[in-house]
């Protein structure tokens, strides 16, 4: 717990010094805001995960890995299931954020990277290696970025008019995006 709070209170002068340097000193609000929520997610998953722990203690080899899939799914079905809502901010904030990672392919091998790199290091401290954990990480960011898809549509058709023009706000939208002033 207190490896976690010491993350959190690290990583805010370095968020703040990112957003106040260069060409983010002028990037949207929401943006910004986003970027802080990710990290801050990130550092959760963390936590949430026994990985922070090994910034503040010697870390010890001793892997434990369970290579069988599924053996637990009917014994303990909501370790399953917390594994999937823990990885869904991660696909659905890392395409909201940054435009490059809009496709399911890199969502999914992001999601898998990440899973893995949090079960390599469970190695160092103490924790059990799961395949399934491998697995439904993945998939949570996967319906993570599917759930961005959903939301982007629908808010999408929500500023195109029935006749299919579009309306004052999406104009405006595009205007803001190609940087360009904004007439009304």
């Amino acid at each position: 717990m207190l490896s976690s709070v010491i993350l959190f209170l690290a990583a805010v002068p370095w968020l703040w010094l990112w957003q106040c340097r260069g060409d983010h000193q002028f990037s949207p609000l929401l943006y910004r805001v986003g970027v802080w929520v990710f990290c801050f997610y990130l550092i959760g998953l963390a936590a949430a995960t026994g990985v922070a722990a090994l910034l503040f203690q010697a870390p010890v080899f001793a892997p434990y890995w369970n290579g069988i899939l599924l053996a637990d799914l009917f014994l303990c079905p909501e370790q399953y299931v917390l594994n999937i809502i823990l990885f869904l901010p991660l696909g659905f904030l890392a395409p909201l954020l940054w435009a490059s990672w809009r496709q399911e392919r890199k969502v999914m091998l992001l999601g898998f990277g990440v899973s893995a790199l949090i079960e390599i290091l469970q190695m160092f401290c103490g924790r059990t290696t799961d395949v399934d954990d491998l697995l439904m990480n993945t998939m949570g960011a996967v319906l993570g970025y599917l759930f961005f898809c959903w939301v982007q549509r629908e808010t999408f058709s929500y500023y195109v008019k029935k006749d299919g023009s579009q309306g004052l706000a999406m104009t405006a939208l595009r205007q803001l995006r190609a940087g360009e002033q904004i007439l009304l």
